[in-house]
């Protein structure tokens, strides 16, 4: 999936309209401003759509999973067959639904490291830091007790 013309598109737009203002140098001081702070933001927002396309691809393939994995940056459609719950799995228990969210903030190095070990073992973002937290959780459960300490993702 190709999102830089997306979002350049959506910024030539931005700076089209700021240009009916006339060449005033602050408007466009401004707008170029502007872009520059939103740009992370829409980068979000351009992986938020390419979730919400995995989840409902998903919901329509019952025997097949769709995840969001990012390949030079971008974010990708990764369709694999369906594979049966782990051995550890509690029996009988049914699988939840991935519907809560939390936002992260994260410092640009700790993002990338996270990226890039999702990308070496082949898992979306999301799929890697869901499974960090839930070994983490597990072992806090273990101990019949919350979870006090650091941990790393």
């Amino acid at each position: 999936m190709r999102t830089q013309p997306v979002v350049k598109a959506l910024q030539t737009a931005v700076r089209t309209q700021a240009a009916m203002a006339g060449a005033d140098s602050a408007v466009e001081d401004a707008v170029a401003q502007l872009l520059e702070a939103i740009e992370p933001a829409l980068q979000l927002a351009v992986m938020q759509l390419a979730e919400q396309a995995a989840i409902e691809v998903d919901a329509q393939l019952p025997d097949h999973a769709v995840e969001v994995v990012l390949q030079d940056g971008e974010p990708t459609l990764r369709v694999t067959e369906a594979k049966a719950p782990p051995a550890d799995a509690p029996v009988g228990e049914p699988s939840e639904e991935f519907d809560a969210r939390i936002t992260l903030r994260l410092p640009p190095s700790l993002k990338e490291a996270v990226e890039q070990a999702a990308v070496t073992q082949g898992a979306s973002v999301n799929a890697w830091v869901v499974d960090a937290i839930d070994r983490t959780a597990k072992k806090a459960r273990r101990r019949g007790g919350a979870y006090t300490e650091e941990f790393d993702l």
